[in-house]
């Protein structure tokens, strides 16, 4: 093999690599992403929050703020404090599909599993409340037209 080839293949392996590296070390995954809002979440970081979150659902916690006379860091701030929990909860059924996504988060209070929807947006996976709650709601509204 001469050195002009193994230098090519030396190249071409840097950037397999290289390439390789930042997906990984990037960790978009929506299981990644839930983990990060947990943590910032636990320290009250706003930016961090913020990473996290779909446009969508800062759009929603926008709203929500207004209609209570607060802002939105304030309200993202409040995220989780009814949540004592100091570990973060079991996932499972990470499922992606295109730009959407699915993981089933652990209710320590009820012990029934929640799916939580995830958007990619920029590359970067993102907790889609606003469709957490959009969903929930068209259960509850099926739940009453069942019955």
């Amino acid at each position: 093999m001469n050195l002009r080839r193994l230098g090519n293949i030396c190249s071409a392996l840097v950037v397999v690599l290289a390439v390789t590296a930042c997906s990984l070390l990037s960790g978009s995954t929506p299981t990644a992403t839930f983990k990060k809002f947990f943590e910032a979440s636990k320290k009250k970081d706003v930016p961090g929050i913020r990473q996290t979150l779909s446009k969508g659902s800062l759009e929603m916690f926008d709203k929500f703020a207004k209609e209570q006379n607060k802002t939105m860091d304030e309200m993202l701030k409040d995220v989780d404090k009814d949540n004592k929990a100091e570990k973060i909860p079991e996932t499972r059924n990470e499922k992606i599909d295109g730009d959407t996504a699915t993981l089933e988060i652990k209710n320590e209070k009820t012990g029934k599993w929640d799916t939580l929807p995830f958007v990619k947006e920029e590359k970067e996976w993102k907790i889609a409340f606003d469709k957490f709650i959009e969903n929930m709601l068209k259960d509850l509204q099926k739940q009453t037209t069942d019955k």
